[in-house]
């Protein structure tokens, strides 16, 4: 009979063994983790009051995510959760130094940390957003690198051709998101444009995920970063708790600002 896990441990393995399989049994994690049946239905219990699976009769199943709205033009999403993307683009803008060579995705959230980089000197912005792009014109003493590509007109962005991006190694990356969970990672309703933040990740040394409290615990059709690559999300404290909480259990550094809404 194999040692009994710690109960974060044995926790994580059951979600581990979830996602896997889709389904858990109470009988047989009981037997593989050397504890009682009372022990597990308490785990589950647990798990299932952070919101991570559904308790069934026997055991428990994966908890379905909720799926998010059709994508938005930029001009509406750029309109929505104003306070929150306020208070995230000044908190990530205070990361980057005189210097820095950084990216920003084509989100709304991105652009939000553009009026605090002006007053800079010597950062380099690679990015795929036009908008962006366009807002930098009035800084020569800035940057600003694009790829090649075809224009996506929902996001005002460049992409289909990821390998166009310039090849520099960039010290931070701020990229926004649709949705966050622990099941699915970090998603995004667009390939090309997952493809393209994927490509930016790559050239960062320190990649941040930018979100509002919107984005929490739903899932889009593609995943660009997995849970276990995150190394740091900037929110704001209309997150759901339970979410939060989740992401921290697996090392996960998550700053909470107050959105002030």
């Amino acid at each position: 009979m194999s040692e009994p896990l710690f109960v974060e441990e044995r926790r994580r393995a059951i979600l581990d063994q979830l996602k896997q399989q889709g389904r858990v049994s109470v009988k047989a994690l009981s037997e593989k983790m050397s504890v009682s049946a009372v022990t597990i239905r308490q785990d589950l219990r647990v798990l299932e009051e952070s919101g991570l699976l559904e308790r069934t009769y026997g055991g428990a199943v994966r908890r379905a995510p909720e799926p998010v709205t059709p994508e938005l033009s930029f001009d509406v999403r750029q309109t929505r959760y104003t306070n929150e993307k306020a208070v995230i683009g000044a908190a990530a803008a205070a990361m980057v130094k005189s210097g820095h060579s950084i990216a920003l995705d084509a989100s709304t959230t991105a652009l939000s940390l553009v009026p605090h980089l002006k007053g800079l000197d010597r950062i380099t912005i690679v990015t795929n957003s036009l908008i962006i792009a366009k807002s930098f014109l009035d800084s020569p003493r800035i940057q600003v690198l694009l790829p090649g590509g075809r224009v996506r007109r929902d996001s005002v962005s460049v992409v289909g051709r990821p390998e166009g991006l310039p090849d520099i190694n960039l010290n931070l990356g701020f990229f926004g998101t649709r949705g966050i969970t622990l099941m699915g990672g970090i998603t995004d309703t667009d390939p090309d444009e997952v493809m393209m933040k994927k490509a930016m990740i790559a050239r960062c040394v320190s990649p941040v995920i930018i979100a509002d409290g919107s984005k929490w615990g739903h899932v889009a059709p593609y995943t660009f970063v997995n849970p276990q690559e995150v190394e740091r999300i900037i929110t704001t404290d209309l997150a759901p708790p339970e979410f939060i909480a989740q992401f921290r259990g697996e090392g996960v550094q998550v700053e909470v600002l107050v959105s002030g809404e």
